[in-house]
């Protein structure tokens, strides 16, 4: 099978033996990719070899796996070209890139090209590595990955009845029925949150201030966390204020 040629972040690593690792790649063109890195924590006598870091961006070579899908690639090549090195001065934008990398893998389909969502996350890591808000750069990519993957909330109307949502006035969100519900049926939701008119707002806009940006990144996480079946395991690290 031809070597693939892409660009990629790197979302998950875990060491398979002393020399060898199994990463997780988001790739701009082949989507997510699964890998295993045969003796590349291997060092020469003129080189110390260290394998691949979280987070790290660079140009990826692999094969395919022959068996099907489900199955590791083999990882063939792999030049760094990023390794965002401000994500490590803190441990809040630590902590959101590793979040950031959780809910995409959880989320995106494998070999599932989605060039402008590897573009958001690109835009993200360089954003947090630069010193800002992780707060803000996280909430703009949580919108960007549910509209990716097809998952956005309704928020324009209840969608149990489908009586249009008023424009500046807060609302019942949904996460299992996907957007909000009017008050007329939110007792018949199981799970309903109460969301502010500033939040709806900021949400419907994108347009976000310091004091609905905490609530935002909750009720988006809410959702992600519903649609992956689990909370999310970095939420409490990540999103705290």
């Amino acid at each position: 099978m031809p070597a693939v040629k892409d660009q990629a972040i790197v979302l998950r690593r875990l060491d398979y033996s002393e020399t060898s690792q199994v990463l997780v790649f988001l790739t701009r063109d082949h989507g997510l990719q699964r890998l295993i890195g045969k003796g590349i924590k291997r060092g020469t006598k003129k080189q110390y070899a260290i394998g691949i870091d979280l987070l790290e961006s660079g140009h990826l070579v692999f094969v395919k796996s022959t068996q099907g899908e489900g199955r590791l690639g083999t990882l063939t090549e792999w030049r760094q070209t990023q390794s965002h090195l401000g994500l490590r001065d803190n441990l809040q934008r630590w902590y959101a890139g590793q979040y950031a990398a959780e809910i995409t893998t959880a989320m995106v389909e494998e070999a599932d090209a989605h060039p402008d969502l590897f573009d958001a996350l690109m835009e993200l890591l360089a954003f947090l590595a630069a010193g800002n808000d992780p707060q803000e750069g996280l909430v703009r990519y949580q919108c960007a990955l549910l509209r990716t993957v097809g998952l956005w909330p309704d928020l324009t109307r209840c969608v149990a009845c489908d009586r249009p949502a008023p424009e500046g006035r807060a609302a019942y969100f949904s996460a299992q029925q996907g957007g909000l519900i009017c008050r007329n049926c939110q007792q018949m939701s199981t799970e309903i949150r109460k969301v502010s008119a500033a939040v709806l707002t900021g949400l419907r806009e994108g347009k976000w201030e310091q004091i609905t940006i905490q609530s935002a990144l909750n009720l988006l996480d809410f959702m992600i966390s519903h649609i992956i079946g689990r909370p999310t395991s970095l939420s409490k690290l990540s999103l705290e204020g």
